[in-house]
C-alpha cells in the first residue's frame, strides 16, 4: 500500500496522503488519523462510551480531508495500511462527520 507519510511525532497520531475512490472518482485522502483515546485528548472530550470518528470534508476538487479515530492502541504501518483498506473499500462513503462502534 502506497501513502506519504507527512508527520509522526508518536505513536497516536499520524498526518499522511494516500489516493482512493470516492463517490465514482479518484481523490487524494489528505488524513489525520489518531488512536480514539488521542481524539478525544484533542478534542478536550471524555466520553462515557466514546465512538470511533471518520471525519470527511472537501478541500479541493480532487482532494478530501479525512479524519480517522479508531480505537487501537497505536497508529503504526499495519494500522495505517488497514485504515486504507477500511477507506478505500467502504461503499457508502458521504460528506460529514460519522461515529461508529
Amino acid at each position: 500500500m502506497s501513502y506519504t507519510l507527512i508527520q509522526q511525532l508518536n505513536d497516536q497520531f499520524a498526518h499522511l496522503k494516500f489516493t482512493g475512490p470516492f463517490n465514482g472518482k479518484m481523490v487524494t485522502w489528505d488524513t489525520h488519523f489518531f488512536t480514539l483515546d488521542a481524539y478525544l485528548d484533542q478534542e478536550n472530550t471524555q466520553k462515557a462510551m466514546p465512538k470511533q470518528v471518520i471525519d470527511i470534508q472537501p478541500l479541493a476538487a480532487d482532494t478530501m480531508k479525512l479524519t480517522v479515530a479508531l480505537n487501537i492502541n497505536e497508529i503504526n504501518k499495519p494500522n495505517i495500511e488497514k485504515m486504507m483498506i477500511m477507506i478505500k473499500q467502504y461503499k457508502n462513503l458521504t460528506i460529514g462527520r460519522h461515529e461508529y462502534g
